[in-house]
């Protein structure tokens, strides 16, 4: 293998940065700097492909990742997910455009700039999202991505590991084994709960909420999930430990870090071929490009992989002339369908909580220290929990049983391009491609087995978060014309459908009917924020901006680069190549036709595997 700075003096020589015509060229760039796949990403889809595709010894991989391999212990500790974010592991400098909807305002946007993506930096929730979720993206043409194409891939990746039976027999704990598999990723329920969660689990029972067995088995209502955490040594599981170091000195695989992917290699004019892609050494700046004999494999997530595709002349042609750059391929699907899970919080004043509680780490300084000592010790314990192992996706005939037919109706008349970013206004592709989506989305609507808003089953209901898990509202991403190799242009576009506010405004007004519950009448819950006296749609979602507490991202950035039919506006296909142009696939999130009602790295954890296992058999 030659080293990164060997590659870089390539570069700097003027070898390899274009496709070689000459044999003795052709000779240098097959000792060089050619592997049969190069893949763009070293996050969760990037390392779970390498991995597998690495398995072949006859095929050699290599991966360039734009972060650095981190590993402080607030990463490995699980609590330590709920601190500040450290952003030295994010893209520096990514901020939303101004939201029309949300007051105007910006928000920063958590894109992982490390080795193992979000899977470092995310809250570590291991949630699936319910079979309707993935039939849904079968309907609309991508054959074999329903659940029971996806099932077998969620399985193979992971290995759940019981917490222990006291854990079980006090708080009610269960868990679906067939769901998971022997696996690299280790997942594991904390063997600490504390005690109220027990009294909200009834909450949502009472409501007539369905309690799940284990909903990582496709089914729908509050459940148990567990975190990314392996209990057999207390610590977060994520895409490095689990996928690229226990096969890191495989001989056929490299991995290049701290190294920014700049612009696709393209052969040909009418029929483009991927061949290879620039990169630059962030320490040295040097460039260099590395090939690909059989394939381009963009993992660099749903914001990074249109920027680089539109970088690179594929993409929207009013984005390109607009940033100079010469179009290879006109796409207006590129860095459009952007989506992600906006979400609103409901506030209660609280009374009477057990001891402990979730507040007794920062208030308790005995409890605080016991815990540290347990965690030190035995790595068990309070510490082990990242943020919380229950969550609720409820559908929308529960949430709104009088509403939910008129509001799926509603999503069934918005005129086309209703509410939509400008580059759909001219594009019939696009267009199509929404209409066919807001079809699935009304039959999602009317499904009692479809998750269409998230509540967390939290040990202390004082702040609810409120998650709109099936937006009909649509962003884009689009490179910046005055600086096209910086920030991209990140317009979530959140709310612009008022069908979006009214399911919003419908889940609080859910969440006041169980906190309202007998099974919590000891807690003496009395709503904060937004305030029971705004009771409509327009009431709710006003003043809950006007408080601030309505966000346009979970930092679940989708869709971008759809996976959908190239005549309803996708870019790639259901066996992941991208339309019009030979050896160059995506395995992303930005490949996902509709979000899914989850916190989505279970998902792209089984894209990953599903992806290699499709490019492995590629005839």
């Amino acid at each position: 293998m030659f080293s990164c700075g060997y590659l870089a003096a390539l570069g700097l020589l003027g070898v390899a940065v274009a496709w070689p015509d000459d044999a003795e060229n052709l000779q240098l760039y097959e000792n060089a700097n050619t592997y049969d796949y190069v893949i763009v990403g070293g996050g969760v889809t990037g390392l779970v492909v390498a991995n597998r595709l690495s398995e072949d010894t006859t095929k050699s991989v290599v991966v360039v990742e734009a972060g650095r391999a981190d590993d402080n212990p607030n990463i490995r500790m699980p609590y330590g997910a709920s601190y500040p974010l450290n952003t030295t592991l994010l893209w520096p400098n990514y901020v939303s455009d101004p939201e029309p909807e949300l007051a105007g305002k910006t928000w920063n946007v958590r894109v992982a700039q490390v080795l193992g993506g979000g899977s470092v930096v995310n809250g570590m929730m291991y949630d699936r999202g319910s079979a309707a979720d993935y039939n849904a993206w079968e309907e609309l043409g991508n054959e074999g991505w329903g659940w029971e194409g996806m099932y077998s891939f969620f399985k193979k990746g992971t290995e759940v590991i019981p917490p222990p039976q006291k854990t079980v027999r006090e708080f009610g704990v269960t868990w679906d084994p067939k769901a998971y598999g022997d696996g690299p990723l280790k997942l594991g329920i904390s063997d600490f709960q504390y005690p109220d969660i027990k009294e909200y689990f009834k909450a949502f029972k009472g409501a007539g909420v369905n309690m799940a067995l284990d909903s990582n088995n496709g089914e729908v209502g509050a459940s148990w999930f567990p975190n990314t955490m392996n209990p057999k040594t207390g610590e977060r599981s994520h895409a490095r430990n689990s996928y690229y170091e226990p096969i890191s000195t495989r001989s056929n695989l490299k991995l290049i870090l701290e190294t920014v992917a700049t612009e696709l290699v393209f052969n040909g004019d009418k029929k483009l071929t991927a061949k290879g892609v620039k990169i630059t050494d962030k320490r040295t700046n040097t460039t260099t490009t590395v090939y690909a004999r059989k394939e381009v494999i963009l993992a660099a997530g749903a914001v990074n992989t249109p920027k680089l595709l539109q970088l690179s002349g594929v993409g929207p042609k009013s984005v390109l002339q607009a940033a100079g750059i010469s179009m290879k391929l006109e796409h207006d699907g590129v860095g459009a369908n952007f989506q992600d899970h906006p979400y609103t919080s409901v506030a209660f004043s609280i009374s009477n909580m057990s001891i402990p509680n979730p507040t007794s780490l920062s208030t308790d300084s005995v409890f605080n220290a016991s815990a540290w000592e347990q965690y030190r010790v035995n790595k068990t314990g309070p510490l082990t929990q990242a943020r919380g192992n229950a969550l609720g996706f409820i559908p929308l005939p529960e949430v709104a049983p009088k509403d939910y037919l008129g509001l799926a109706n509603r999503v069934l008349t918005l005129q086309d391009d209703a509410y939509l970013p400008p580059i759909y206004k001219n594009s019939e592709k696009l267009l199509k491609g929404v209409k066919a989506q807001r079809k699935v989305l009304a039959g999602l609507f009317q499904n009692d087995k479809a998750g269409i808003v998230e509540i967390p089953v939290t040990a202390a209901g004082s702040f609810v978060l409120a998650g709109l898990e099936k937006p009909l509202s649509r962003g884009s991403i689009t490179i910046n014309p005055m600086n096209p190799q910086g920030p991209p242009k990140i317009f979530y576009n959140a709310l612009s459908n008022p069908v979006d506010k009214s399911v919003l405004a419908a889940c609080v007004r859910y969440i006041r009917t169980v906190w309202a519950r007998p099974e919590l009448e000891r807690f003496s819950l009395v709503e904060t924020a937004p305030g029971s006296q705004y009771i409509t749609d327009e009431e709710i979602v006003k003043k809950s901006v006007e408080l601030g507490s309505v966000w346009p991202t979970l930092s679940h950035p989708s869709g971008s680069c759809a996976m959908m039919p190239e005549d309803m506006g996708g870019c790639v296909s259901d066996k992941l190549l991208f339309y019009g142009i030979e050896q160059l696939s995506i395995v992303d999130a930005s490949i996902l036709p509709l979000i899914p009602s989850q916190h989505i790295q279970s998902t792209m954890y089984a894209v990953g595997e599903k992806a290699a296992h499709i490019i492995r058999n590629r005839r």
